[in-house]
């Protein structure tokens, strides 16, 4: 009885570090998209906004989810933040330094949390 316990703990801590894998490349991709977002933002492209919340929306949702709690709590702030702002307007050139902030904060948290969990540095770009 206890050998079988013992063998669906290691099967759900198994499944757990692969999502938790899965979850920082998917994160990877994402952080990619929010900083070409921050690029649209900054060139008038008030709908790039939008795209930012929704991936901070998910990365705070599913970091929490799978204990990344630092990661999921910036992603969280960078929702909140992006919320505060008027709905359809491209924010001021202040709350735009804001925005990129917080996305390098959880680009530098992401590469913590993967290094903590063994799972390396992002690719190279390109």
């Amino acid at each position: 009885m206890a050998d079988v316990r013992e063998e669906r703990v290691a099967a759900a801590k198994a499944r757990m570090l692969e999502l938790g894998t899965k979850f920082i490349e998917r994160s990877r991709g994402e952080l990619a998209t929010m900083r070409a977002g921050l690029a649209r933002l900054r060139a008038g492209d008030a709908a790039a906004l939008s795209e930012i919340r929704h991936f901070a929306h998910k990365m705070a949702g599913t970091g929490a989810t799978l204990g990344f709690d630092a990661f999921g709590q910036r992603a969280a702030r960078l929702e909140a933040l992006i919320d505060a702002q008027p709905a359809g307007r491209v924010p001021d050139a202040e709350v735009q330094e804001k925005l990129a902030a917080h996305v390098a904060a959880l680009e530098s948290q992401l590469a913590a949390d993967a290094d903590a969990r063994g799972a390396g540095p992002a690719p190279p770009a390109g």
